[in-house]
């Protein structure tokens, strides 16, 4: 299961890297605006998760990093084995 999110945190991140190379005109990418509306719209997913899940991952540790690692890797980081298991030992 941890190389599920491994990989889910892998190509999470490469999408990211493509999103900010392409908005600094390093990469070319097909349909630009098409790209920018979808990072957009995982940006907000995330936000969401954040708002549901925020207060339990607070817990577990710094609430600035815990922040960042929602925005950046969304459900492969509420959802890890990690996470899961550090947020049910601060509860």
């Amino acid at each position: 299961m941890r190389v599920v999110f491994l990989i889910g945190k892998l190509v999470t991140l490469a999408f990211w890297l493509v999103v900010v190379l392409s908005l600094l005109g390093l990469v070319q990418v097909p349909d630009p605006q098409r790209l920018n509306w979808l990072a957009l719209a995982i940006l907000l997913i995330h936000l969401v998760e954040w708002a549901l899940v925020g207060k339990q991952l607070k817990k577990i540790g710094e609430p600035l990093t815990q922040f960042a690692l929602v925005m950046l890797f969304g459900v492969f980081h509420v959802k890890a084995p990690d996470t899961r298991k550090a947020v049910n030992q601060a509860l």
